[in-house]
């Protein structure tokens, strides 16, 4: 079955140096301001769009929750961000749709859901990094059972690195060998166990 729909997990956000908004890239200084990596969703995501020409693609975010100190709260909201740089990338902004509610991954799910039941989608993917993917799928699991049908989990990571690996594979597997990676997946390893566990704080 086609892909009919494309959804995009917002990270953490910074400014370039021209101020403005931008997804965090794969690194320990990005690493301080939120999820980091959200760059290389956006990256995988124009990759599967070229590939999917038929799906929607989907940006999700609202305000945020984890977000850097000096975020104004004009600031434009995560999936304005996702989109911006979808189509500074390639996708058409006619095959863009926006989920502008959210500010937490619990939140995107139901938020998703949503749509996913409204627009008739059978066959989605739903793209964030590799060290999000454990969480996320028990989250899946325990909570949105329905979208264990419907909605593929999706690694930006390894998107990219099938679609070029002598650009990718060496950047990425540098960056999850490094401390900063290790205290990261860490913090994802203890929430999964909360999940599990049913101690885990959903907001």
């Amino acid at each position: 079955m086609e892909t009919d729909v494309i959804i995009v997990l917002s990270g953490g956000i910074k400014q370039d140096a021209s101020l403005r908004w931008v997804s965090t890239d794969l690194s320990a200084a990005d690493n301080e301001l939120g999820a980091l990596g959200g760059k290389l969703r956006v990256f995988a995501a124009t990759t599967l769009a070229t590939k999917y020409p038929a799906a929607s693609v989907i940006a999700s975010g609202g305000k945020g929750f984890d977000m850097p100190k000096n975020a104004p709260a004009d600031r434009p909201l995560l999936a304005e961000i996702l989109r911006d740089e979808l189509i500074e990338y390639g996708v058409p902004i006619s095959r863009i749709a926006l989920e502008k509610n959210s500010n937490t991954t619990y939140q995107a799910l139901q938020e998703l859901e949503k749509m996913i039941t409204e627009r008739s989608w059978h066959n989605g993917m739903i793209i964030t990094n590799r060290y999000h993917l454990p969480r996320l799928r028990a989250m899946i699991e325990t909570k949105f059972p329905a979208l264990v049908h419907v909605a593929t989990l999706v690694s930006a990571e390894d998107v990219l690195i099938e679609a070029d690996s002598a650009k990718w594979k060496s950047v990425i597997a540098e960056a999850y060998a490094s401390p900063f990676m290790a205290g990261r997946m860490a913090k994802e390893e203890q929430g999964v166990l909360q999940i599990k566990n049913d101690t885990y704080q959903f907001r």
